[in-house]
């Protein structure tokens, strides 16, 4: 199989790593994304151009944060946490021209769901929705074995799920009251703060003196342990709004599987939630599974689908 020079781009990290078959055979070389579209991409530049010196390369394949488009050839809509004129680059083809190698572009998320579905946690199950759980909410859906990527290549955006119509919680996208501003990293914080400053269990909570201001995640997770009755409520609402999401994932896809990947997927009751889920749900039952595919799952995922267009090229 082909050695494809695998990139994943963040808005905090930049990772790169030769893969084959979907297996990493190199060393994993990281950077900080710098802040100006130019340097980011001179920055992947080095890490393509020691690949390409110490493997024969057969592909270039770019996951990235924001909306690829349907050619898989460039972004069509960044995140915040990227430069306003990430868009603007024609990735595909200052690769190819540069590199003279086929290069392959995807969304991060979609990229880490079909890791998951050809080597992870979704494995024999074509009909899959990945979930990332961590700042913000990212998602990937496989139907038919096939990742769906909608009209203009932007679909998935499962954390702007809309949950009401009052605007009570502003969220990323410029909306209000997202599964995403909701149900996230970020969500759960401000869903702390705000039981906080109401629930009275929070004058018996261990966090009790802590400015509610200052109050984190890990504050809360770390009691949890301690059963403090405040904290299992914050994270009880939580697990709720999870909850209604997956529902509402479920009666649209009709999965086998729901795969929960991100920094926060490891603090969900993943049984609790599934037994939840399957008792709403007017499709069929699923599962609920944890992520297999790891931490470089985006530029696995990305290679193994530039692998297959360059093996039907």
């Amino acid at each position: 199989m082909p050695n494809i020079a695998g990139i994943d781009i963040g808005g905090t990290k930049i990772s790169g790593a030769v893969i084959n078959d979907g297996k990493i055979v190199s060393e994993v070389l990281s950077a900080k994304t710098p802040y100006t579209t130019q340097a980011i991409f001179n920055e992947v530049f080095q890490i393509v151009e020691k690949f390409k010196r110490d493997y024969e390369l057969s592909a270039i394949a770019v996951a990235t944060a924001g909306a690829v488009n349907n050619e898989n050839s460039k972004i069509i809509s960044s995140t915040g946490n990227l430069p306003s004129g990430y868009p603007d680059f024609p990735i595909k083809e200052e690769f190819e021209k540069k590199f003279d190698l086929f290069t392959f572009v995807e969304n991060d998320a979609n990229a880490a769901a079909y890791a998951e579905y050809k080597v992870g946690a979704a494995q024999g199950y074509p009909n899959t929705v990945a979930v990332t759980l961590g700042t913000g909410i990212g998602g990937g859906i496989i139907v038919n074995g096939r990742l769906l990527r909608g009209k203009s290549g932007a679909a998935a955006e499962i954390g702007h799920l809309i949950f009401g119509v009052n605007k009570k919680r502003p969220c990323t996208c410029g909306y209000y009251d997202c599964f995403e501003c909701l149900a996230s990293g970020t969500g759960y914080l401000i869903t702390a703060k705000e039981m906080a400053g109401s629930e009275k269990s929070f004058a018996g909570s261990i966090l009790k003196d802590k400015n509610i201001e200052d109050l984190t995640t890990y504050d809360i997770i770390s009691e949890l342990k301690k059963e403090d009755e405040f904290c299992t409520a914050v994270h009880n609402r939580w697990e709720l709004y999870l909850t209604a999401g997956f529902i509402s994932l479920a009666n649209i896809f009709d999965p086998d599987v729901i795969v929960l990947s991100g920094g926060m997927g490891q603090f969900v009751n993943i049984k609790k939630i599934e037994t939840e889920v399957n008792k709403q749900i007017v499709t069929t039952p699923l599962k609920i599974l944890p992520a297999k595919a790891g931490n470089y799952a985006g530029m696995i995922g990305a290679s193994l689908l530039a692998e297959e267009k360059l093996l039907t090229k």
